[in-house]
């Protein structure tokens, strides 16, 4: 797939989950434009970068596959259907195994909540086991969920984000792509969404 394609798929994509589910749609902008903010500060190469930006961008598209019900639900979610939501990463790897990309997507989608210790989903991955794209994609969602509002909660603020990050450094999350993220938070005066 050539790049302008390739961007009018993901266009055309992000517009369907901002037709249905507005917050997602969002997250996902934030997500991405902090993602590749982090793997620039570590240096990556640009081909990597646009990876990572493009399948964040992409990373809860899953969702479309879960009621708006549980989506948009004002309260503590039951078990049943927190294990509903659990299935986004699996659908998002389903929409996109077809799709002609130069890098992983579909793969990096599955596993961005995978965490090193093994204590993610859908997998139950470990370490290495994990594409580094998708690492660097979990901090980045992590830092977004809990600095805004969700539906069943009020925004915990950024500085909640970076202990959680901090906190679980090398647990759950990749180290090096943790201290990129604390570094950036710092030199944007705790700010990593400005507008």
């Amino acid at each position: 797939m050539d790049k302008h394609g390739l961007h009018q798929l993901v266009a055309a994509i992000s517009a369907a989950a901002a037709a249905r589910d507005h917050y997602t749609a969002t997250h996902q902008k934030k997500v991405s434009a902090l993602a590749r903010r982090i793997a620039q500060h570590l240096k990556l190469p640009s081909a990597q970068v646009e990876c990572i930006r493009i399948s964040a961008l992409l990373h809860d598209i899953g969702k479309l596959g879960v009621p708006s019900s549980i989506l948009s639900k004002t309260g503590k979610l039951r078990k049943e259907e927190f294990d509903l939501i659990k299935v986004h990463p699996v659908i998002g790897e389903e929409i996109f195994q077809g799709v002609n990309f130069e890098w992983p997507v579909a793969s990096i989608i599955r596993q961005h909540h995978e965490r090193l210790d093994g204590s993610g989903y859908p997998d139950g991955l470990t370490g290495d086991q994990i594409h580094f794209e998708s690492k660097v994609i979990a901090v980045a969602d992590v830092v977004e969920s809990i600095s805004h509002s969700r539906a069943y909660r009020q925004a915990l603020g950024q500085d909640k984000a970076i202990e959680e990050i901090r906190k679980n450094r090398g647990t759950l999350y990749e180290p090096c792509v943790v201290d990129a993220c604390i570094a950036l938070y710092d030199l944007n005066q705790g700010d990593l969404f400005p507008s």
